[in-house]
């Protein structure tokens, strides 16, 4: 009789379940939508949970250190802790904007400056290279004299710049609002981190019997301890990364060097393809001051990759989260070609999860069967 119930209620809720995803398809516009709003109304929240877990790497550091100068006073040592670790975090951020900021500002302004002697030499260059072809130069000075109207085409370039610019005021301005609330709402978590993991426990049990909460938690211990190194060995290969190629700049008297190895440090927290977006700003700014140069950048870069790919990446980063080279630049391939930038900053310690779990499952099965594999 009992197997019976078990049975109608699974295929009651097989049906619901597929009544549900018929639902979902049909209707996926407003599914989207609405998944956005609840998105957009949860970011800050999810901010502050990133920017609490990442905080919390220095803060627990800090707290072991000063536990041992500062006892039995708990509430005053989280507080310094999560002030240091804020601080820290402010510093770096004010020295990428000083930095970054003014040099891209400046950047721009000659580029916007250089544009209509861009334009005349560009023209001059094709009307000479063609020069040997007479019977289609008149058509091609033609073109570019009839091109049009240029005062349509200025129009809508500006219009176009404005609008862009509205918009990304618009975007930056609420990138802010988001951020600082995810700040606050980080101290909050890292403030009374202890409570929240007790609550999290609680629910796990409740909702599950003994063992399978226990292999959650598990699981879950597991995974901060995974994403933690991660976190600490993506920064180390950044800063080296960083370094490497600020040397190289400089040696090879490349303009623009301390910003170009600043995006690379930045931008190689994306792990694998991260220093490409850093090098093609590079080419640009290079290539505006001499375009020989620019190729040269190409080159130097390229030989770099191909030591940050084949012995820094796999032995900083995949050594800090247990991973092989192979499955290391595979975790960051296939999380790259299924959810793009995200998918290769989550791929590799999901993949270290996942490779702990098969690994204990596996050797715990041959220990049951008494197999001793060399």
């Amino acid at each position: 009789m009992k197997s019976k119930e078990l049975t109608i209620k699974n295929i009651i809720i097989i049906i619901l379940v597929t009544v549900f995803s018929f639902w979902v398809v049909n209707n996926f516009k407003i599914v989207s939508n609405v998944l956005k709003t609840i998105l957009n109304v949860i970011m800050p929240f999810i901010v502050g949970g990133v920017i609490a877990f990442i905080l919390n790497i220095p803060m627990s550091k800090i707290e072991k250190l000063l536990k041992k100068k500062i006892k039995n006073k708990n509430g005053l040592v989280r507080t310094i802790s999560i002030t240091l670790s804020l601080l820290a975090l402010i510093l770096v951020l004010s020295f990428i904007a000083l930095l970054i900021v003014p040099l891209l500002v400046d950047n721009i302004k000659n580029l916007i400056d250089n544009v209509p002697l861009l334009v005349e030499n560009t023209k001059v260059f094709i009307l000479d290279l063609l020069d040997k072809y007479p019977d289609i130069q008149q058509e091609i000075a033609n073109n570019f004299n009839e091109a049009a109207n240029w005062e349509n085409i200025v129009s809508n370039i500006l219009t176009y710049l404005v609008n862009s610019a509205m918009r990304f005021i618009s975007s930056l301005v609420s990138g802010f609002i988001t951020f600082f609330t995810g700040v606050i709402f980080a101290i909050y978590m890292l403030s009374q981190k202890e409570y929240l993991i007790r609550i999290s426990k609680k629910i796990v049990y409740s909702l599950l019997d003994k063992n399978k909460a226990k292999k959650v938690i598990e699981i879950g211990s597991l995974a901060n301890r995974t994403f933690n190194r991660f976190i600490l060995g993506q920064c180390s290969e950044a800063v080296i990364l960083g370094i490497i190629m600020f040397l190289a700049c400089t040696l090879c008297r490349f303009p623009y060097a301390l910003i170009i190895s600043v995006l690379t440090t930045i931008t190689a927290l994306i792990p694998i393809f991260g220093a490409f977006i850093a090098a093609g700003v590079g080419v640009v700014l290079i290539a505006m001051t001499n375009p020989l140069q620019a190729l040269c950048f190409i080159i130097v870069f390229l030989i770099i990759q191909q030591i940050e790919g084949n012995f820094i990446y796999p032995h900083v980063v995949g050594k800090s989260v247990e991973l092989s080279p192979m499955w290391t630049l595979f975790a960051a391939i296939i999380g790259g070609n299924l959810f793009g930038i995200i998918g290769m900053l989550l791929g590799l310690p999901i993949a270290s999860i996942l490779y702990a779990m098969i690994k204990s499952f596996v050797n715990n099965r041959l220990k049951e069967k008494k197999i001793i594999v060399g």
